[in-house]
């Protein structure tokens, strides 16, 4: 069953996540792409919104109404709204939902990540009751944190470090693996440890062994996206992502005529 990973505000566990900051992407340099980890904060390659922009290309998937409204779960302190990275968790989840509640009127919506955090942001305002916020956890596979605490640990971090500086994984390598784009060469952030390895997998075998993979937690990664001089990285869309574009792209074709 996936892990939940609760979305947090940037810098909240700041000390833990610099550290994490500071093993991999401080020595980030490939194909001319640098990511210094000290950089002044005035030297801004965006703004933090266009940072959070970035995630558009990691869709979340809601369990909502059929308007699209979501459907929090209430608990004694917080409304949690699961936000699933593999939609087959959240039609799973919502089977056993129709199972135990068959009146509920309930779908699954995939929203992009970066409107989803607005969302929630704006929900939060709403509510009438203060006392218990809604949280939104990024419902991470065991897997992808597993690899990730791995990772930590080889570098030296305490299980207590990761448990307290790591929500949502992210993965790259140092130095980077850079991806061409129209703007120039760009380094690489993954949501996935798996869209890790098969990107490295079309590299030359010779030159595999110089990409080490790292990780970071997501909110330490929009920091240094923002702190860069200038916009050095992507993110690599999910496997989700490219699902939902194939489909929307086959029913925009129209449809063949009848034969006669």
């Amino acid at each position: 069953m996936p892990s939940p990973a609760a979305i947090r505000p940037l810098g909240q566990g700041r000390s833990v996540r610099a550290r994490m900051l500071q093993l991999g992407l401080a020595c980030g340099v490939a194909a001319g792409v640098m990511a210094p980890a000290l950089a002044p904060p005035a030297a801004r390659a965006i703004p933090e919104a266009e940072a959070y922009k970035k995630l558009q290309v990691v869709p979340v998937f809601v369990i909502t109404d059929p308007k699209g409204v979501p459907l929090p779960i209430p608990r004694e302190k917080a409304l949690v709204l699961p936000l699933y990275l593999d939609s087959s968790q959240a039609n799973r989840e919502l089977a056993a939902l129709n199972k135990t509640n068959p009146t509920v009127k309930a779908v699954v919506t995939p929203v992009p990540l970066n409107v989803m955090n607005d969302r929630v942001v704006e929900l939060n305002k709403q509510l009438k009751d203060k006392s218990k916020p809604l949280v939104a956890p990024v419902m991470v596979s065991d897997s992808d944190r597993q690899q990730a605490v791995t990772l930590l640990k080889a570098e030296g971090l305490t299980e207590k470090q990761i448990q307290e500086g790591l929500s949502v994984p992210v993965f790259f390598t140092r130095p980077f693996l850079t991806l061409n784009t129209p703007e120039g060469p760009r380094g690489v952030f993954f949501l996935g440890y798996g869209e890790l390895q098969r990107a490295l997998s079309q590299v030359p075998e010779a030159e595999r062994p110089k990409l080490k993979p790292q990780v970071a937690d997501l909110s330490v990664v929009l920091q240094e996206i923002i702190k860069t001089p200038k916009d050095s990285f992507v993110i690599f869309p999910t496997p989700e992502y490219f699902r939902l574009v194939k489909e929307s792209q086959a029913k925009a074709q129209p449809a063949a005529p009848a034969k006669p």
